[in-house]
């Protein structure tokens, strides 16, 4: 997906939760926001670009959940690979 639009949205988001004043807490509602319904590609494309770009674009709420969600993906257990099927023998 287009950063352009991830950083848009994320923003907008951020913007409507802002109306809680709290400025910690409107960030932790974006990241919760995130977590529940944006795909896991753009989560990681977001974080990718808080990463890379500093989080260029991004306001200060956004930013602030974009930092939570980069913290929780190095903070996570490595994910085991699925294991393979067993084939059944005749």
């Amino acid at each position: 997906m287009n950063i352009d639009l991830l950083i848009k949205m994320a923003n907008e988001i951020g913007e409507f939760f802002s109306g809680t004043g709290d400025q910690a807490e409107a960030a932790q509602a974006v990241a919760n926001h995130l977590k529940r319904y944006w795909d896991p590609r753009m989560r990681a494309q977001i974080v990718g670009h808080y990463q890379q770009r500093a989080a260029a674009g991004l306001s200060d709420v956004a930013r602030g959940a974009v930092a939570q969600l980069h913290e929780a993906s190095r903070s996570a257990p490595p994910v085991p690979p699925a294991a393979a099927p067993k084939s059944v023998s005749q």
